[in-house]
């Protein structure tokens, strides 16, 4: 009987320390660096760091917010870029109906404003709708949300490509947004039956502006397409959404579920080579429908770029 008495105390101790450990990992976050290897990278662009900001999901909590600034500016990136659900729809939702009855001002999607402004003083931003993007579309070129963004200085890169130069060199980052927000897109709206055709058609369209001599980032919110991706002539495509796996286990890399993979997922977070092609997907830093993680932390993503393999610059 005592035997079983010791045993029941280990498993309730045991349980209270996992609990409170992972109360723990969801308050903090992991900054995961990557070094990105290809002869296609200019010298210039030997050093030339990128954070990714994925799946922030309208993240509240200014403690948190404000020590993921301070990583970011600790980076000096080049660029940050915004891989989608920058806004959470539920929390938008709710904050555009406080509005319209007048128990709140301000614009919906304030804290997602606010945070964004800031990254804006430490680095060029670049931005694609994910999937919660939707909320934005009851209006998609007049959102107020969209447009004080757009009035900071952060540039939409939905189906779209820039030029990033330093010195006499140039890369070029393209992205594309969410296929489940295409259906208001004035070019590619009826496109596709479903996100798999739609991503097609996306980068059907994205492709002719593409010069495949020069390395090329592509922003995508998904990363179950990498296969899709890889068609194109892209170098590296950066991707969120699958929020880690959400539930991970000792000695398991994906997690049990991910948004559109299902129950084991095959994509959730580190980097994945398809031929020529290689994928950085970051965990996230929100939470959305599961509003809690279990082993696993989210994460902001400082991607380096070099052509000589040393890792000098990380």
């Amino acid at each position: 009987m005592k035997k079983k008495r010791k045993v029941l105390v280990w498993i309730v101790l045991g349980t209270v320390f996992l609990a409170m450990y992972n109360v723990r990992l969801n308050q903090t976050f992991d900054i995961t660096s990557c070094l990105v290897v290809s002869p296609k990278i200019p010298a210039e662009f030997n050093g030339y760091t990128i954070v990714q900001i994925s799946d922030f999901h309208s993240l509240e909590e200014e403690a948190f917010r404000g020590k993921l600034l301070d990583a970011v500016r600790q980076e000096s990136p080049d660029i940050i870029v915004i891989t989608g659900d920058l806004v959470d729809a539920g929390i938008y939702a709710k904050e555009a109906a406080d509005l319209a009855s007048g128990s709140r001002e301000g614009l919906p999607g304030a804290s997602a404003a606010d945070f964004t402004k800031t990254l804006t003083k430490i680095a060029p931003v670049y931005y694609i709708y994910g999937n919660h993007e939707m909320i934005l579309l009851d209006d998609p070129e007049n959102n107020l949300f969209k447009v004080s963004l757009e009035e900071m200085g952060v540039q939409i890169l939905n189906n779209s490509l820039v030029l990033l130069e330093r010195d006499d060199a140039s890369i070029q980052l393209a992205g594309i947004q969410d296929p489940a927000t295409l259906y208001k897109d004035p070019v590619l709206a009826d496109s596709g039956q479903n996100t798999r055709e739609r991503t097609e058609a996306m980068l059907e369209y994205l492709s002719p502006a593409i010069d495949p001599g020069c390395f090329t980032v592509l922003l995508a919110h998904r990363p179950e397409y990498v296969d899709v991706y890889a068609r194109y002539p892209v170098d590296l495509v950066l991707a969120g959404h699958a929020h880690g796996g959400q539930i991970r286990l000792p000695l398991m890399r994906e997690g049990l579920y991910a948004p559109n993979q299902g129950v084991l997922p095959r994509y959730t977070n580190g980097s994945y080579k398809v031929g020529s092609l290689e994928m950085i997907v970051s965990r996230g830093l929100g939470n959305s429908v599961i509003p809690v993680r279990f082993l696993n932390s989210p994460e902001l993503v400082v991607i380096k770029l070099t052509n000589n393999g040393s890792d000098d610059t990380m």
